[in-house]
């Protein structure tokens, strides 16, 4: 019987991040590259990338999705952020 590699389900993570972060990071230090000088906004996202890498550090995969969805963000085919709470039945329905 051969081995199956233990890594096979671990994200691919490229200095730390996610792919979906370095996009992130990409399009919001990318954008004001091209619109304004360049200089500011690489060395903001310089910055950025380790301060990001620490703050997943630990964390589970889309860690930072459900951190902005918990501070009131919207996301397609999610329920609305902060709404109360959801039931199968309505409240005139309790006993």
């Amino acid at each position: 019987m051969r081995n199956c590699p233990r890594t096979i389900d671990r994200p691919l993570l490229i200095l730390g991040l996610e792919g979906e972060d370095v996009a992130v990071l990409m399009l919001l230090f990318g954008i004001p590259a091209v619109i304004l000088t360049p200089t500011v906004p690489l060395i903001l996202f310089f910055i950025s990338w380790p301060l990001l890498a620490a703050l997943k550090r630990g964390r589970p995969e889309g860690f930072m999705v459900h951190l902005l969805y918990r501070s009131g963000i919207p996301f397609d085919g999610l329920l609305p952020p902060g709404e109360g709470r959801y039931a199968v039945y309505g409240r005139e329905e309790v006993y």
